[in-house]
C-alpha cells in the first residue's frame, strides 16, 4: 500500500497546483498501467485516499466508452495486455501523469510492452518496482529509457559500462561510475526502514 498511497497524494498535489485549463481545453487524465491482479486495488485505493479525483477502470471490451464518458483529469487504470493492445491509440492521448506499476513487466526492452510503453505521451512519468534488475544491468536501462528517454544513451554503451572486465572483477570503475548516476532517481527501502523487528537475513550454504 505505501507505493500506492504515495502516487495518489502526489496525483491530488498535481491537481492543487495545475493552473486552470484555457478556454476550450480540458484537464489531462493520469494512467496506471498495472498487472491485472491489481487493478481493483488501485482503483480501490484510490476511491479510499483520493476520493476527488474520478477513477476510470480502464480495462475489459467497454474501456474505449467508459474513456469517452470519464471526467477531464481522470485517473485511469489499465493492464500491460491493454497498453499492448491500446499502444497505438494511447500514444496520441496527452497524459498528465503516466505511471507504471511493477515496473519490471518492461525490463525487456525490445519487447512490445516496453515499445508500447516509451510512446506514451505524458508531462511526467513514473515507474514503481521493488525489483528494478533481477538478472542484468539492461533491464534497468529499459526502464530509465521510459522515464527519461535518452538519459544513458544507447543501451549497448549501457551494458559496457556496466560489464565487468572479467569475472573476478564484478564491482569495477563502470558499475561505481553509474551508480552514482543512478542514484538521484532511485528510492529504496530497506527492510529495517519498513518493519524494524524483521529479523537479519541469513543464508544458508
Amino acid at each position: 500500500r505505501g507505493k500506492t498511497v504515495q502516487l495518489l497524494a502526489y496525483l491530488l498535489r498535481r491537481r492543487e497546483l495545475a493552473v486552470k485549463p484555457k478556454r476550450g481545453d480540458t484537464a489531462k487524465h493520469s494512467l496506471v498501467v498495472a498487472p491485472l491482479s491489481l487493478v481493483f486495488n488501485w482503483i480501490a485505493e484510490a476511491k479510499r485516499f483520493a476520493p476527488s479525483i474520478p477513477t476510470v477502470d480502464f480495462t475489459g471490451p467497454a474501456r474505449w466508452k467508459r474513456l469517452e464518458a470519464a471526467e477531464p483529469g481522470s485517473l485511469l487504470v489499465t493492464t500491460y495486455g491493454a497498453l499492448r493492445r491500446d499502444a497505438l491509440k494511447l500514444k496520441d492521448i496527452e497524459l498528465d501523469v503516466a505511471i507504471l506499476d511493477e515496473a519490471q513487466a518492461i525490463k525487456t526492452r525490445g519487447s512490445q510492452t516496453a515499445k508500447a510503453a516509451r510512446v506514451l505521451n505524458a508531462r511526467r512519468r513514473v515507474a514503481l518496482t521493488g525489483t528494478p534488475i533481477e538478472n542484468h544491468l539492461g533491464e534497468l536501462w529499459s526502464q530509465l529509457e521510459f522515464l527519461n528517454p535518452g538519459m544513458l544513451g544507447a543501451a549497448s554503451a549501457f551494458e559496457r559500462v556496466g560489464a565487468p572486465r572479467n569475472k573476478e572483477d564484478l564491482i569495477d570503475e563502470g558499475r561505481e561510475l553509474l551508480a552514482r548516476a543512478l542514484r538521484p532517481f532511485l528510492l529504496r527501502r530497506k527492510k529495517a526502514d519498513v518493519l524494524d523487528d524483521l529479523p537479519p537475513k541469513t543464508e544458508q550454504i
